[in-house]
Order: C-alpha cells, then sequence, then structure tokens
C-alpha cells in the first residue's frame, strides 16, 4: 500500500493538537506498519518536521507557505492530485479537516471537531465559511471520516449529515509520555521560573473559546482567602491581558503568566501544582487533561465537547459558562484533601486507557477497510 499522509495545513508551533496528533501518529505508524510505504506531504514551514527515521517513511517538501491559507488551499485541491498521482498514491489521508475534492486515489479526512460550527463566531469570518466549505466537501468526498472523540462523531452525524457507519473514532494519547523526573528537577524549574508554592496551572491559548478571563474570575473568588497562585503556561489572547492589567495590583501579582514553556518544563510544573484547570468552551479532544493526568495532578475541567468523554472519572467538572460553579468547583479540589487525592488515583488510571500505539492501530484498521471495500467492488462474487 502507498499511502499519502496531508500535512499540508501543519505549521509547527501554531496549529497545536493537530500538530501533535500528526507527528504522533506517523512515530507509531511507523513501528506496526513496516510493509506500507509513507509519503508524506508537508508545506515549507514543516520541512524539517521531526518525521520518523525509517525506510518507508518519505518527505515530500511542497514548495508554498501554509501561513497563506488561500495559497494552501489552492495547492491541496490543484497541485496535491497531481502529486498524488505522480507518486502512485493508493490512499490519501488528510490529518487536518480539509482534503482534495477530486484526486484518483480513495480518500480519508480526520476532522477532529466542528469548531468552525460550534465557536464560529470566535473564528475570523472568511477562515470559518473557507474551513466549512472544504470540511463538509472533504466529508463527503472522502471513503470514512476519523474523528477523536465519540462527542464529535455525533456532532459530524448531525451536522454534516455523514451516514454513522462513515464516522469512525480513535481516541488520542497524551502529548508526552510520564517522565521520571531527575533527583533535583522540581527545585531547578521553581527557582527557573521564580514559582512558589502553592499554585494553580491551566494553559492560556491564543483563542477566545479557552475562556482564561473567566477562569481568573473563578480563581480569584476560589481562592480568596488562600494563598495561590495562578499560574498560565503559553501565550496569551489580547483579552486574557487586559484582564489581568484591569485587576488591582495586588490581584494582579497572584496572576503569573510564562508565556511559551518548553516541553520538558510543563511536566514539572503540573506535577509541583495543586490543581490543573482547563475551562475551555469547547474542545474536540482535550489532550491537556491526559497530560496533567500523567503528571499526577488533580484536574478541574469544564463539561463542554468531549471533555467528559476524556477525563473520565479523573476530574472534577464545572459548567464552563458560569463562574460562581467553576469558582466551587476549584475550591473544593484545593480545600479537600480526600477528593484530590482520589482525582490524582483516577486520573492517572484513566490516562493508562488512551495510547498513541491504539490510535495508529485503530488508523491501520481504517486504512485496511478501506481496501477490503475497494476489493468487494471489484471482486462481489469471491474467488472461485
Amino acid at each position: 500500500m502507498r499511502i499519502g499522509i496531508n500535512l499540508l495545513y501543519l505549521i509547527p508551533g501554531i496549529v497545536g493538537g493537530t500538530e501533535t496528533y500528526g507527528i504522533s501518529l506517523l512515530n507509531s505508524l511507523s513501528i506496526i506498519d513496516k510493509r506500507s510505504e509513507y509519503y508524506i506531504f508537508v508545506n515549507e514551514e514543516s520541512r524539517c518536521l521531526p518525521l520518523p527515521d525509517a525506510p518507508n517513511i518519505h518527505r515530500i517538501v511542497c514548495h508554498f507557505h501554509a501561513r497563506y491559507r488561500i495559497v494552501r488551499y489552492l495547492w491541496e485541491q490543484v497541485i496535491l492530485p497531481l502529486q498524488l498521482c505522480y507518486h502512485r498514491i493508493d490512499l490519501v489521508h488528510s490529518l487536518g479537516y480539509v482534503g482534495p475534492l477530486k484526486c484518483h486515489c480513495k480518500s480519508l479526512v480526520t476532522i477532529p471537531d466542528l469548531n468552525f460550527i460550534k465557536i464560529k463566531d470566535m473564528l475570523p469570518n472568511l477562515k470559518q465559511r473557507a474551513l466549512e466549505y472544504f470540511t463538509i466537501n472533504s466529508a463527503r468526498r472522502a471513503a470514512f471520516v476519523i474523528t477523536i472523540s465519540y462527542n464529535s462523531k455525533k456532532e459530524i452525524i448531525e451536522y454534516l449529515g455523514v451516514p454513522p457507519q462513515k464516522v469512525i473514532v480513535t481516541h488520542l494519547g497524551a502529548g508526552w509520555t510520564p517522565m521520571a523526573l531527575p533527583k533535583g528537577a522540581c527545585d531547578s524549574i521553581l527557582n527557573k521560573y521564580s514559582l512558589v508554592y502553592p499554585f494553580v496551572v491551566a494553559f492560556g491559548g491564543s483563542s477566545a473559546h479557552k475562556n482564561i478571563t473567566k477562569m481568573i474570575e473563578a480563581f480569584l473568588i476560589a481562592c480568596r482567602q488562600m494563598p495561590h497562585r495562578l499560574v498560565l503556561l503559553g501565550h496569551l489572547s489580547p483579552d486574557v491581558i487586559l484582564k489581568i492589567r484591569s485587576l488591582d495590583p495586588d490581584l494582579a501579582k497572584r496572576i503569573i503568566t510564562l508565556g511559551y514553556v518548553p516541553k520538558e518544563h510543563i511536566v514539572p510544573i503540573l506535577s509541583l501544582a495543586d490543581l490543573f484547570v482547563l475551562p475551555s468552551l469547547y474542545e474536540g479532544f482535550g489532550m491537556t487533561v491526559l497530560e496533567a493526568q500523567s503528571a499526577g495532578v488533580a484536574v478541574a475541567c469544564s463539561t463542554s465537547g468531549s471533555l467528559l468523554e476524556v477525563g473520565g472519572e479523573g476530574a472534577a467538572y464545572f459548567d464552563p459558562l458560569r463562574v460562581d460553579d467553576m469558582a466551587q468547583v476549584m475550591h473544593r479540589c484545593l480545600t479537600d484533601k480526600l477528593l484530590c487525592t482520589k482525582l490524582v488515583e483516577l486520573g492517572r488510571r484513566n490516562f493508562s486507557l488512551f495510547s498513541w500505539d491504539k490510535t495508529a492501530q485503530m488508523t491501520l484498521e481504517v486504512y485496511n477497510k478501506v481496501f477490503d471495500t475497494e476489493a468487494d467492488v471489484k471482486n462481489p462474487m469471491g474467488s472461485v
């Protein structure tokens, strides 16, 4: 089998979870599938993307920059089909919502979620319309649609009108695997970022749907009489920055913004926290829940999207639209030590249910299913 992997959407450090999905899936596929030849189509930004070092993995660099979205769509719809034909690809799997609408080979598309419908008011209008058009038509053209949660499957069936038997769920793993921290690593991290116990951790994010401003309000209510600080990792949206600047100086200094943090530092920070909070208004999967559970920190998160499905029993849940509910749950997690211990233990158990090896195995089964279906169509009477 000659399989094309369409990563033309991938801009390292920008596309978030879909970058982790692409790299982690390929790493596991390269281990479990030595028979197929994989042709990975990447843009200029991803020409140095860390792909598996395996003889059946081939990098095809497409000479355009994906930050110019219209150029990327044109390449995907006009040039990529020609490349697929040239490389004699049997099946193309597009991992980022959109695939070529016309090409000679079988097609699969991964639609992680329906953010362009569920939170469309939070997306630029042109981006939302283009993504909606190409995603809907990619889903209709594909032999199967892969998605990453049963919640997303339900939404794809409901909003896109895709038949249930055509939508297949492959849960994801975490962005990293649990690691044993070297002696002294925690103290070193605390010193590096000037962190002081006790603290609560959350990821920022540049999109409004991450709901960080409401979480700041909830934190200040929950911890009014407590010494905790709120540590925000990653980039922050403009509304979050304005929110922090608007606070009284004594309150503002309780919000610690670290900006970009290398992956190897995130696990120690999580493991040192009293609580991890994910207040998002919509998530197709919620990989950070698994990452926090793997680090051994209690998790409090939103009930939105797929988070109930992914967090399982290893999280305390709140309504992300209600600041009072969020504050109440956070306060309970920080003050009830038995609950905190229980959440950590249940979180570790829940984390063990997810892995990239499982994701890859299920994805490979979909590839084989496409060819089994094609063989049945070509030979409906079977062999004699």
